[in-house]
C-alpha cells in the first residue's frame, strides 16, 4: 500500500535490479515455519504462491491503474478496483514484505481454525480495511483539503496483515517489559503490538500508506470481539494439540 501514484511508478524501477531475490527470502520465511503446519495450511500456502507468481511472471503490468483511492472509485468510477486492489503489489519487494507479515500471522490463525473459516476472516478482513481506508482518507480531505489524501492508494494486502497482526496479538497473553533509562520499567501489552507495529513500519517505509495501515488495525479491532467469541484464542504451537491427542488417547 503506498501514497501517490508518482510514488508508485518510482518503487516500480525499484524491482529491476533485485529480480528474485526477495522470493527466495521469502522461501526462507516459510521454511522456519514447523512443516507439520505448514500441512494444514492450504490456503495460506496457495496465496503466497500465488502472489509470488503473478509478479515474477508480470501477470499486472501496471498496477498502479488497479489501485484504490477516492479518486479511482468515487470520481473515476472505477468500481471494480475495490476487488482488483488486493490482487496486485507494486514490485517484487511490496509483495516480500506483505507475505511475510502475512505468513507470521497467517499461518498459526488458519491452523486453528481451517482454510474455509480462514477464507471467510479474510474476506471479512479486507471488506472492512478497505471501507475504512476510504473513510479515513475522506474525514481528512475534508478537514484538510489535502489532495493527497483523495489520492492515496491502496494496494496489496498490508492493511490485512495488520488487522490480523491485531487478531493474533489480542490471542497473546501478558506485558512485554521495556526497561527504561530511569530505572523503572515500562510494561506493554502484547496487545498493543499492532499499533507499535504501524510505526515501526512507517519509518523506515514513509511511502507506506500510513491510512491505509491504520485501516487495517481499525479493521482488526472491529472484528477482534467477534472472532475471538467464534473460534477463540489463536494456537501457536503444535504443541497445545499434540498433548490434546495424546491425552484423548490415553483415556
Amino acid at each position: 500500500m503506498t501514497g501517490d501514484r508518482s510514488i508508485v511508478h518510482k518503487l516500480q524501477k525499484l524491482n529491476l535490479s533485485h529480480k528474485g531475490i526477495s522470493s527466495v527470502l521469502l522461501v526462507i520465511q516459510l521454511l522456519r515455519v514447523p512443516f507439520l503446519t505448514l500441512c494444514h495450511v492450504p490456503l495460506c500456502l496457495l496465496i503466497s504462491a500465488s502472489f509470488v507468481a503473478m509478479e515474477i511472471f508480470s501477470v499486472i503490468v501496471t498496477p498502479v491503474d488497479l489501485c484504490a483511492s477516492l479518486e479511482s472509485v468515487i470520481k473515476n468510477r472505477k468500481w471494480q478496483n475495490l476487488i482488483m486492489s488486493h490482487f496486485c503489489h507494486i514490485n517484487e519487494w511490496h509483495v516480500y514484505h506483505n507475505l511475510t507479515g502475512f505468513i507470521r500471522h497467517a499461518v498459526w490463525i488458519e491452523r486453528t481454525i481451517g482454510w474455509k473459516e480462514m477464507l471467510k476472516v479474510i474476506f471479512i478482513l479486507l471488506l472492512r480495511t478497505q471501507a475504512l481506508h476510504l473513510i479515513l482518507n475522506h474525514i481528512f480531505y475534508v478537514c484538510t483539503g489535502d489532495e493527497s489524501y483523495s489520492k492515496d492508494c491502496y494496494i496489496g494486502i498490508s492493511g490485512l496483515v495488520f488487522a490480523l497482526n491485531v487478531i493474533s496479538n489480542m490471542s497473546l497473553a501478558g506485558y512485554w517489559e521495556v526497561p527504561l533509562s530511569n530505572g523503572s520499567i515500562l510494561y506493554l501489552s502484547k496487545s498493543f503490538m499492532g499499533w507499535l507495529d504501524l510505526f515501526l513500519v512507517q519509518f523506515p517505509l514513509p511511502t507506506s500508506s500510513f491510512v491505509g495501515h491504520t485501516a487495517g488495525i481499525m479493521a482488526g479491532l472491529s472484528y477482534q470481539g467477534t472472532y475471538l467469541s467464534q473460534y477463540g484464542p489463536v494456537k501457536f504451537t503444535e504443541a497445545t494439540e499434540y498433548e490434546s491427542e495424546q491425552d484423548t488417547g490415553d483415556s
